[in-house]
């Protein structure tokens, strides 16, 4: 009988120790100094170039960005792999934030649809509405949305 029958095997459970902190970051990760603060204007930029400036900002040490004028393009602050503090002062378009694994992205206009996407770790708070498919195979970390989400 399927019903009877004893479930057995390891469990699913992590236990994590602060003494293995050297094994939650990748080898190519950067050391940033949050206290190092920063801007990036996307007005005249691609997403391309955007996030090419976002990771070299990271490896001159800066912690802390500030995207201006983001203008709900497509694509912007993906493949992260490192802790960071990212606010960007308005809306993202399509595919925001995805594969990310350990920054903070504070996202103060709405975001379109696929935000999230792949997240591992981190946490991403976005202070209006969302377009659907929000946060699509998600694996770790927090994702917040304070207005609607989808459709």
């Amino acid at each position: 009988d399927l019903h009877s029958e004893k479930l057995a095997g390891r469990t699913q459970q992590v236990y994590f120790s602060p003494e293995e902190a050297e094994n939650y970051t990748y080898s190519f990760g950067t050391d940033v100094d949050f206290d190092q603060v920063t801007e990036i204007d996307a007005k005249n930029l691609s997403s391309t170039q955007v996030n090419s400036q976002i990771l070299e900002k990271m490896k001159q040490g800066y912690g802390t960005i500030t995207l201006l004028n983001p203008g709900s393009k497509h694509c912007m602050i993906v493949g992260i792999l490192n802790r960071l503090k990212v606010t960007v002062k308005g809306s993202l378009g399509y595919f925001g934030c995805g594969v990310i694994d350990g920054p903070n992205i504070h996202i103060e206009g709405r975001v379109g649809w696929s935000c999230g996407e792949n997240m591992m770790s981190g946490t991403i708070l976005i202070e209006k509405n969302a377009g659907s498919v929000f946060g699509a195979a998600i694996r770790g970390g927090d994702l917040v949305c304070k207005g609607d989400v989808g459709g």
